[in-house]
């Protein structure tokens, strides 16, 4: 191979005169970007802090075996939050109605509506309402609700104005939004308040 031959071939794997530059560019760039990851760690992971929580309910409106109203039972009717979610005040859970207790109001109010026809049949099975999952939070994390409550937290603080809607939204809860709650409210910051 003659020099002029050697020549070219180097000239076109390097890019001609700035070749140099484009490859010590591309490098300066990745430490750049490594050296910010690294260091500026929160840049690369959100947490969730920039998604707008005015209000809980963002996400897919969801199909459930029953089409329940919280507008309806909890506005219009007036029964209260705990009468359902009967858990709240003493487990990490808030606990999902069950067929007894959906009837024990239909079997006296619309009990041959057709929807409440749709419970009767989950009795006479001995099957469990399959709720479909609303509000969701990663198994590695611990949110009593209990604790919560007690401290005077109103639902609505997490939840969204559920007793405006008809039909729940997906939501799912991220790490940015229990901090700015946390850190509003002079909440615990410590990683094991909330996963233990």
């Amino acid at each position: 191979m003659s020099g002029k031959t050697r020549e070219n071939t180097a000239r076109r794997l390097w890019g001609g005169a700035w070749g140099p530059l484009t490859v010590t560019g591309f490098l300066l760039f990745l430490g750049l970007l490594l050296y910010g990851i690294y260091f500026y760690p929160q840049s690369a992971r959100s947490y969730g802090f920039n998604v707008n929580y005015h209000r809980a309910m963002f996400g897919s409106t969801l199909e459930q075996p029953i089409p329940f109203s919280h507008r309806l039972h909890v506005t219009d009717k007036e029964i209260d939050c705990f009468y359902c979610h009967s858990y709240a005040e003493r487990s990490l859970n808030a606990g999902l109605p069950s067929v007894d207790k959906c009837l024990g109001c239909h079997d006296y109010i619309i009990p041959k509506h057709e929807e409440i026809l749709k419970l009767k049949a989950y009795k006479k099975s001995g099957q469990p309402l399959p709720w479909v999952r609303v509000y969701y939070n990663p198994d590695h994390v611990f949110f009593p609700h209990y604790r919560h409550l007690a401290k005077e937290l109103e639902c609505q603080r997490c939840h969204g104005e559920v007793e405006q809607a008809d039909r729940l939204h997906q939501v799912t809860f991220y790490m940015g939004f229990c901090i700015d709650c946390h850190q509003e409210m002079s909440a615990s910051l410590e990683c094991v308040a909330c996963h233990q």
